[in-house]
C-alpha cells in the first residue's frame, strides 16, 4: 500500500500530477516492487484523504507552468505534506518519461486567499444571524468549529504560501472577537 506520505513524495518531486499520473506512477511502483497495484478509485480515495489533511493540494492547469488550456485538476504537495520519496521513484519516472512541473505558487496563494476570504465571510454572515436572535448553545459550538477550521487553515497557508496574509489575520481575530462576545452575552 502507497503511504500518504509516499503519495506527498511522489507528488512532491514531480511538482503536479493528476489522479491518473498518480495512478500510473504507483502502479509502476507496484509491478517493480512485485506487488499487485492499487486500483484507480483506491488511489484516488488516498488522494481525497490526503487533501482533507491538507497533505496535497488541488490546483488548476492554470496554476502550473508551461500547460495549455485543459480541465484537468492537479495534486502538488500541501501545506501538512511530509515527503517520503519512493527509493525507486526516478527508476518509474524515466519508465513513465515524466519531467517535473513548475507550480506557480503566487497564483495558488491569490486563489487560497480568496477562497479563506469567502468562508471567513460566510463565517461573519452567520455570527450576525446568530447575534441577531436567540440561539442555541449547538449554534455557538458550531461557530466556534468553523472558527477554528478557518484558522487552522490560516496558519497551515500563512507558512506554505507566498506573500502576505496580515488582512487575514485581522479578520480572522475579529471573528475571534466576536464569537467570545456572543460567548460572554450567553454567560459562558
Amino acid at each position: 500500500m502507497v503511504s500518504k506520505e509516499e503519495l506527498c513524495g511522489i507528488v512532491d518531486a514531480l511538482g503536479a500530477l493528476t489522479a491518473e499520473e498518480i495512478y500510473s506512477v504507483t502502479k509502476e511502483l507496484y509491478l517493480l516492487r512485485g506487488n499487485v497495484p492499487l486500483t484507480l478509485p483506491s488511489i484516488k480515495n488516498l488522494c481525497v484523504e490526503a487533501e482533507k489533511e491538507h497533505l496535497i493540494a488541488v490546483v488548476s492547469w492554470g496554476e502550473i507552468e508551461g500547460l495549455d488550456k485543459d480541465e484537468l485538476s492537479y495534486y502538488i504537495s500541501g501545506p501538512n505534506a511530509f515527503p517520503e520519496v519512493p527509493f525507486d521513484l526516478s527508476e518509474v519516472i524515466d519508465i513513465l518519461e515524466m519531467t517535473k512541473r513548475e507550480v506557480d505558487l503566487g497564483r495558488v496563494s491569490g486563489r487560497f486567499s480568496k477562497n479563506l476570504h469567502k468562508r471567513i465571510k460566510n463565517l461573519d454572515d452567520k455570527i450576525n444571524s446568530v447575534n441577531e436572535g436567540r440561539f442555541h448553545p449547538k449554534d455557538l459550538e458550531n461557530l466556534e468549529h468553523r472558527y477554528s477550521d478557518i484558522l487552522n487553515q490560516y496558519y497551515d497557508y500563512s507558512f506554505w504560501l507566498p506573500g502576505d496574509m496580515s488582512d487575514i489575520g485581522a479578520e480572522i481575530q475579529e471573528l475571534s472577537n466576536r464569537i467570545e462576545s456572543l460567548k460572554s452575552a450567553q454567560g459562558i
